[in-house]
Protein backbone atom coordinates (compact mmCIF):
# COMPACT_ATOMS: atom_id res chain seq x y z
CA UNK A 1 0.00 0.00 0.00
CA UNK A 2 1.52 3.98 -0.79
CA UNK A 3 2.27 5.43 2.08
CA UNK A 4 2.85 9.46 2.50
CA UNK A 5 6.41 10.69 2.13
CA UNK A 6 7.70 14.02 2.76
CA UNK A 7 7.51 17.22 -0.02
CA UNK A 8 5.24 15.21 -2.08
CA UNK A 9 7.26 11.64 -2.44
CA UNK A 10 5.15 8.56 -1.39
CA UNK A 11 6.72 5.19 -0.56
CA UNK A 12 5.49 1.57 -2.02
CA UNK A 13 6.23 -1.92 -0.94
CA UNK A 14 7.12 -4.04 -3.66
CA UNK A 15 7.19 -7.94 -4.27
CA UNK A 16 10.02 -9.65 -6.61
CA UNK A 17 9.62 -12.88 -6.34
CA UNK A 18 11.21 -14.16 -2.71
CA UNK A 19 12.39 -10.20 -2.86
CA UNK A 20 10.74 -7.60 -0.50
CA UNK A 21 11.71 -3.84 -1.84
CA UNK A 22 10.59 -0.49 -1.29
CA UNK A 23 9.91 1.38 -4.17
CA UNK A 24 10.21 6.01 -3.20
CA UNK A 25 8.97 7.93 -6.27
CA UNK A 26 8.48 11.90 -6.31
CA UNK A 27 5.45 13.22 -7.76
CA UNK A 28 7.20 13.90 -11.02
CA UNK A 29 7.73 11.16 -13.25
CA UNK A 30 11.49 10.54 -14.30
CA UNK A 31 13.28 8.35 -16.35
CA UNK A 32 15.69 7.37 -14.27
CA UNK A 33 16.04 5.15 -10.84
CA UNK A 34 18.09 4.31 -8.40
CA UNK A 35 18.70 0.87 -6.62
CA UNK A 36 20.07 0.47 -2.73
CA UNK A 37 22.05 -2.37 -2.11
CA UNK A 38 22.21 -2.86 1.67
CA UNK A 39 25.34 -4.68 3.47
CA UNK A 40 25.94 -7.87 5.37
CA UNK A 41 23.61 -8.69 7.33
CA UNK A 42 22.20 -5.00 6.76
CA UNK A 43 18.85 -4.33 5.44
CA UNK A 44 16.66 -1.49 3.34
CA UNK A 45 15.79 0.00 6.80
CA UNK A 46 19.09 1.03 7.67
CA UNK A 47 18.95 5.00 8.42
CA UNK A 48 21.32 5.44 5.47
CA UNK A 49 19.40 4.22 2.93
CA UNK A 50 15.96 5.60 4.27
CA UNK A 51 17.47 8.91 4.44
CA UNK A 52 19.32 8.99 0.80
CA UNK A 53 15.64 7.04 -0.40
CA UNK A 54 13.98 10.48 0.91
CA UNK A 55 16.98 12.82 -0.55
CA UNK A 56 16.79 11.52 -3.66
CA UNK A 57 13.08 11.88 -4.06
CA UNK A 58 13.25 15.36 -2.93
CA UNK A 59 15.83 15.97 -5.86
CA UNK A 60 12.79 14.08 -8.34
CA UNK A 61 14.83 10.47 -8.25
CA UNK A 62 13.18 7.11 -7.83
CA UNK A 63 14.54 4.78 -5.50
CA UNK A 64 14.15 1.01 -5.00
CA UNK A 65 15.82 -0.57 -1.79
CA UNK A 66 15.05 -4.53 -1.38
CA UNK A 67 15.99 -7.21 1.45
CA UNK A 68 18.50 -9.88 -0.01
CA UNK A 69 17.31 -13.17 0.58
CA UNK A 70 18.52 -14.61 4.05
CA UNK A 71 20.53 -17.17 2.01
CA UNK A 72 22.05 -14.84 0.16
CA UNK A 73 23.90 -12.54 2.70
CA UNK A 74 27.15 -14.19 2.79
CA UNK A 75 27.14 -15.37 -0.80
CA UNK A 76 28.23 -12.81 -3.70
CA UNK A 77 26.88 -15.46 -5.83
CA UNK A 78 23.19 -15.23 -4.64
CA UNK A 79 23.46 -11.07 -4.09
CA UNK A 80 23.98 -10.67 -7.90
CA UNK A 81 21.02 -12.82 -8.72
CA UNK A 82 18.93 -10.54 -6.63
CA UNK A 83 20.06 -7.66 -8.02
CA UNK A 84 19.40 -8.75 -11.48
CA UNK A 85 15.91 -9.41 -10.46
CA UNK A 86 15.65 -5.83 -8.90
CA UNK A 87 17.10 -4.57 -12.48
CA UNK A 88 14.95 -6.30 -14.12
CA UNK A 89 11.54 -5.12 -12.13
CA UNK A 90 13.08 -1.39 -12.44
CA UNK A 91 13.25 -1.69 -16.30
CA UNK A 92 9.98 -2.82 -16.54
CA UNK A 93 8.56 -0.17 -15.13
CA UNK A 94 10.19 2.06 -17.45
CA UNK A 95 13.63 3.03 -15.55
CA UNK A 96 15.70 3.71 -18.53
CA UNK A 97 18.96 4.81 -16.77
CA UNK A 98 19.64 3.06 -13.64
CA UNK A 99 22.28 3.77 -10.85
CA UNK A 100 23.87 1.65 -8.39
CA UNK A 101 24.62 2.82 -4.46
CA UNK A 102 25.69 0.32 -2.09
CA UNK A 103 27.49 0.15 1.23
CA UNK A 104 30.28 -2.33 2.08
CA UNK A 105 29.57 -5.35 1.10
CA UNK A 106 26.58 -3.98 -0.84
CA UNK A 107 28.88 -1.42 -2.39
CA UNK A 108 31.18 -4.46 -3.40
CA UNK A 109 28.36 -6.30 -4.79
CA UNK A 110 27.00 -2.77 -7.09
CA UNK A 111 31.31 -1.82 -8.10
CA UNK A 112 31.43 -6.09 -9.14
CA UNK A 113 27.93 -6.26 -11.46
CA UNK A 114 29.12 -2.91 -12.83
CA UNK A 115 32.23 -4.28 -13.76
CA UNK A 116 30.06 -6.89 -15.26
CA UNK A 117 27.04 -5.53 -16.77
CA UNK A 118 26.32 -2.34 -19.65
CA UNK A 119 22.95 -1.74 -17.54
CA UNK A 120 24.37 0.60 -14.54
CA UNK A 121 24.84 4.10 -15.51
CA UNK A 122 26.58 5.50 -12.62
CA UNK A 123 27.73 4.14 -9.39
CA UNK A 124 28.03 5.07 -5.66
CA UNK A 125 29.72 2.44 -3.56
CA UNK A 126 30.12 3.41 0.39
CA UNK A 127 32.52 2.03 2.99
CA UNK A 128 33.52 -0.41 0.21
CA UNK A 129 36.43 -3.17 0.60
CA UNK A 130 38.83 -3.87 -2.40
CA UNK A 131 39.37 -7.31 -1.22
CA UNK A 132 37.74 -9.48 0.71
CA UNK A 133 40.19 -11.59 2.51
CA UNK A 134 40.37 -11.16 6.42
CA UNK A 135 36.49 -10.62 6.50
CA UNK A 136 35.60 -13.71 8.78
CA UNK A 137 32.30 -13.60 7.42
CA UNK A 138 33.04 -13.95 3.37
CA UNK A 139 36.21 -16.52 4.09
CA UNK A 140 34.38 -18.58 1.42
CA UNK A 141 33.54 -15.82 -1.30
CA UNK A 142 37.77 -14.88 -1.28
CA UNK A 143 39.66 -14.99 -4.16
CA UNK A 144 36.06 -16.45 -6.36
CA UNK A 145 36.48 -12.41 -7.75
CA UNK A 146 39.01 -9.75 -8.39
CA UNK A 147 37.21 -6.13 -7.74
CA UNK A 148 39.81 -4.27 -8.65
CA UNK A 149 40.73 -5.86 -12.00
CA UNK A 150 36.75 -5.37 -12.99
CA UNK A 151 36.72 -1.81 -11.60
CA UNK A 152 39.09 -1.36 -14.07
CA UNK A 153 37.17 -2.12 -16.87
CA UNK A 154 34.45 0.13 -15.63
CA UNK A 155 33.34 2.81 -17.91
CA UNK A 156 30.81 4.58 -16.26
CA UNK A 157 31.22 7.31 -13.39
CA UNK A 158 32.32 5.94 -9.92
CA UNK A 159 31.32 8.13 -6.43
CA UNK A 160 33.44 6.69 -3.51
CA UNK A 161 32.96 7.59 -0.14
CA UNK A 162 34.29 6.41 3.00
CA UNK A 163 34.75 7.41 6.54
CA UNK A 164 37.54 8.53 8.22
CA UNK A 165 37.46 6.56 11.19
CA UNK A 166 35.92 3.21 9.62
CA UNK A 167 37.12 0.31 12.08
CA UNK A 168 36.10 -1.98 9.70
CA UNK A 169 37.50 -1.57 6.40
CA UNK A 170 39.76 1.27 6.22
CA UNK A 171 39.98 3.94 4.10
CA UNK A 172 42.84 2.63 2.17
CA UNK A 173 40.33 0.61 0.62
CA UNK A 174 38.33 3.16 -1.11
CA UNK A 175 41.65 4.77 -2.30
CA UNK A 176 43.06 1.68 -3.90
CA UNK A 177 39.66 1.36 -5.98
CA UNK A 178 39.89 5.04 -6.96
CA UNK A 179 43.76 4.56 -8.32
CA UNK A 180 42.49 1.49 -10.03
CA UNK A 181 39.59 3.13 -12.09
CA UNK A 182 39.82 4.73 -15.06
CA UNK A 183 36.22 6.05 -15.73
CA UNK A 184 34.63 9.66 -14.37
CA UNK A 185 35.73 9.46 -10.63
CA UNK A 186 35.13 11.53 -6.86
CA UNK A 187 36.24 10.53 -3.61
CA UNK A 188 34.77 11.62 -0.52
CA UNK A 189 35.95 10.92 2.52
CA UNK A 190 33.69 11.81 5.49
CA UNK A 191 35.87 13.42 8.68
CA UNK A 192 34.82 11.65 11.77
CA UNK A 193 32.32 8.98 9.95
CA UNK A 194 32.49 5.27 11.29
CA UNK A 195 31.95 2.13 9.27
CA UNK A 196 27.91 2.18 9.48
CA UNK A 197 27.95 6.11 9.11
CA UNK A 198 26.19 5.96 12.70
CA UNK A 199 26.57 9.56 13.53
CA UNK A 200 23.90 12.17 12.29
CA UNK A 201 26.02 14.50 10.81
CA UNK A 202 28.27 12.74 9.19
CA UNK A 203 25.44 10.36 7.68
CA UNK A 204 23.97 13.59 6.37
CA UNK A 205 26.94 14.93 4.85
CA UNK A 206 27.41 11.44 3.19
CA UNK A 207 23.65 11.20 2.01
CA UNK A 208 23.57 15.25 0.38
CA UNK A 209 26.82 14.44 -1.39
CA UNK A 210 25.63 11.18 -2.84
CA UNK A 211 22.28 12.32 -4.12
CA UNK A 212 23.64 15.43 -5.61
CA UNK A 213 26.38 13.54 -7.22
CA UNK A 214 23.68 10.64 -8.56
CA UNK A 215 21.31 13.43 -9.64
CA UNK A 216 23.85 14.83 -11.72
CA UNK A 217 24.99 11.92 -13.25
CA UNK A 218 21.55 10.23 -13.75
CA UNK A 219 20.37 13.56 -15.62
CA UNK A 220 23.08 14.24 -17.82
CA UNK A 221 21.86 14.12 -21.52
Amino acid sequence: MWRGGRENVKEREVRVGELRGILCTPEEPSEACVILCHGLFGSMYSPKYVELAEELGRRGLPSLRFNHREEAQASLALRREDLERMLEFAESLGYGRVGLMGSSLGGYLALLFSSLSEAPEAVAAWATPCRLEGLRELEGEAGKYDLLGGVERMRIPLLLVHGSEDELVPPWHSAEIFRRVRSPKNLLLVAGADHRFTGERERRVAVEFTAEWLERRLRSP
